[in-house]
């Protein structure tokens, strides 16, 4: 019931023209970066359609060519990561990736460091994402923060377990900056572009079945002031 009614007010939102609006005044290029965690087998069709969809429409960008602003600035850029470490990745996701010629961001685990081979070998890019990957980073302590960050996988981007505003603060980032990330993503939706705090990234949390009629109005905008409000 509860993203039957949040899926309503994206419709609504849209509707009323204030994301059109919000857009045109936003600093060019922009980025945008989906947030997927497992492709279950019965996903993997609309996950293919939606990659589909969005190489038709939007500018799908590689972690390279995200760190070196390598960047189109007539239409959005979309970045594609990965949450967390499911072996399902091996048959319903790389295929796919491989097919449509993409490379996306794999934030891991410690458990799933074992098959990071499997990712790197197709070319795409590994990122930390906690040891234990059990409580929010706020919650630990120094020591504790230091060990979560410090053992997760060493690359450019990190992603804050969890991903909600209760996932990180200013002394999580610093601790994430100290840990040698140049990036750290959340999970609270919203368009990327010069002016984000490179620690404090944006990113959309979406399924690959989520309706299609949703995905398309969340990547123009239409739940990001809704989710600031909530």
């Amino acid at each position: 019931m509860k993203i039957l009614i949040r899926n309503l007010i994206i419709i609504l939102f849209y509707l009323t023209s204030v994301p059109f609006w919000r857009r045109l005044f936003l600093t060019k290029p922009r980025v945008r970066v989906w947030c997927l965690h497992e492709v279950k087998n019965h996903q993997v069709g609309e996950f293919e359609k939606k990659i589909v969809y969005l190489k038709k429409h939007y500018n799908i960008i590689s972690p390279e060519q995200f760190t070196g602003h390598n960047l189109a600035k007539d239409k959005l850029n979309i970045l594609i990561t990965f949450d967390d470490g499911f072996t399902s990745w091996l048959d319903n996701v790389l295929p796919i990736l491989k097919k449509h010629r993409l490379c996306a961001i794999f934030f891991i685990e410690e458990k799933f460091v074992k098959y990071s081979s499997n990712l790197t070998d197709e070319g795409h890019v590994l990122g930390g994402h906690s040891t234990y990957h059990l409580k929010r980073l706020p919650e630990l302590s120094t020591e504790e923060l230091k060990l979560e960050i410090q053992n997760s996988v060493k690359l450019d981007f990190f992603a804050y377990p969890f991903g909600d505003k209760k996932s990180f603060n200013r002394v999580v980032a610093e601790a994430v900056k100290q840990g040698g990330y140049k990036y750290a993503f959340t999970i609270l939706p919203g368009f990327n572009n010069i002016k984000t705090d490179s620690l404090f990234l944006h990113r959309d949390s979406l399924d690959a079945d989520t309706p299609r009629l949703i995905f398309k109005l969340w990547l123009k905008g239409s739940y990001d002031l809704i989710k600031k409000i909530l």
